[in-house]
């Protein structure tokens, strides 16, 4: 299962919070600049290492806001100096000059070019990833690469940074495979010739990739998360039909190898299942047989019946495994949002990102994908504190409570 409390102050509920059958995340995002942290030494050697910054707002990312927040998370999480180095060193060199304008920079307006990664328009989510059982926890994040002329008459669309940052990443990590990304980017990316059709939505956002980066032990690894939007307004065509071409046409994508996407597929072409709102496609950079095909989607509708509805494809799925998860998911989403009838929907939100956002995953040859949700509490909980408090009882429950004092500890320095 997976949770996210955003470092937004106590009156401000977070953002997501995401369940799988067994793991939680947390996803923390603030346009709010961090006090100097004390304990941050490693923090402090990487900085002494920078001698230079691509601009003020480069050396804001890193120094006032996210490179801080990163590093408590780190230094709560457990990861040893060595492991803290590496990945604050990343950060600083790799992403930091990504993230764009920033509005903490003293004169800063409204944001040139609000990113769809959050509510509040930053392009970066911090994730504290909970694990399996006992395992310790994961630091993850997400951005858009943005430039700093994004949304201006220099770049109106942002179609400088993704380049940019594609180069800087596959040096900073050569091991990455980009077979699929060299698919994917270009058959969704269609709007580089088509800026001016573009510019007539102003309803909804123009994003058109996100990178995320797992923390691990052994190693750094990226994902690429592409949006089927503006290709299916471009082809007239339906996002699914839009993911489902992207899919089929992949290296290595045959039919036989695509059993789970076939499934998934079905079930979202269902009468029933209509008004489902595909919004991205994610891969990880590595082997294309060992990468993970993840499609999200959005549900309008908020009771729990209709979330087993979506975890189960309309009860195709069965397993032990999964009828566990859905049981502690419905304890996690008592505590969380106050509701006891599983009928009951949540309360009403007119927003973009109102409603439950899925994914379901898959490699190639799997019979079945594998389904996972994010919960809104930034729409559906009452306060930061209220779901620290349920996310606590939760794991005490569950006996899993080892790294919930790390994590309180984490909250309370960034919220």
């Amino acid at each position: 299962m997976a949770a996210t409390p955003q470092t937004q102050p106590t009156h401000t509920p977070p953002h997501l919070l995401r369940v799988g059958v067994d793991r939680i995340d947390g996803d923390i995002t603030s346009n709010r600049i961090l006090p100097f942290h004390p304990d941050l030494s490693v923090w402090e050697r990487v900085n002494s290492e920078l001698s230079d910054f691509e601009n003020e707002h480069h050396r804001f990312w890193w120094r006032q806001h996210t490179g801080k927040a990163l590093a408590v998370l780190l230094q709560n999480a457990a990861y040893s100096q060595d492991l803290q180095y590496r990945d604050l060193k990343f950060f600083a060199q790799v992403v930091a000059p990504a993230l764009g304008v920033s509005q903490g920079i003293a004169g800063s307006k409204d944001l040139q070019w609000p990113s769809f990664m959050t509510d509040d328009g930053t392009p970066l989510e911090l994730s504290w990833d909970w694990g399996t059982k006992n395992s310790s926890p994961t630091i993850r994040y997400s951005i858009e690469p943005i430039s700093v002329q994004a949304g201006t008459t220099q770049d109106l669309l942002n179609l400088e940074a993704g380049p940019l940052f594609k180069k800087k990443l596959t040096r900073a990590i050569p091991e990455a495979r980009l077979e699929w990304y060299d698919h994917f980017e270009p058959f969704f990316n269609v709007h580089k010739d088509h800026q001016s059709h573009l510019l007539e939505d102003r309803t909804d956002h123009n994003t058109s990739v996100f990178y995320a980066f797992d923390l691990s032990p052994r190693e750094v690894t990226a994902k690429v998360y592409f949006f089927p939007k503006i290709r299916g307004n471009l082809c007239n065509q339906p996002s699914l039909e839009v993911l489902s071409q992207a899919i089929q046409t992949a290296p290595y994508a045959t039919q036989e190898r695509l059993d789970a996407w076939n499934m998934f597929y079905d079930f979202a072409t269902e009468a029933a299942n209509k008004n489902l709102e595909h919004e991205m496609l994610a891969i990880d950079l590595i082997d294309p047989f060992e990468s993970r095909i993840k499609v999200y989607f959005r549900c309008r509708e908020t009771t729990f019946n209709s979330v087993i509805n979506m975890m189960t494809l309309g009860h195709k799925i069965e397993t032990p495994e999964l009828n566990q998860g859905l049981r502690d998911l419905a304890t996690l989403w008592t505590c969380l949002f106050g509701v006891d009838d599983l009928d009951q929907p949540l309360s009403g939100v007119d927003h973009r990102t109102a409603g439950i956002l899925y994914n379901v995953e898959f490699k190639l040859g799997d019979k079945r994908p594998v389904a996972k949700i994010y919960l809104p509490v930034r729409h559906y909980a009452s306060s930061d504190a209220e779901i620290i408090r349920s996310l606590d009882g939760f794991f005490r429950c569950k006996q899993r409570h080892s790294y919930m004092p790390a994590y309180i500890r984490a909250m309370s320095t960034l919220l």
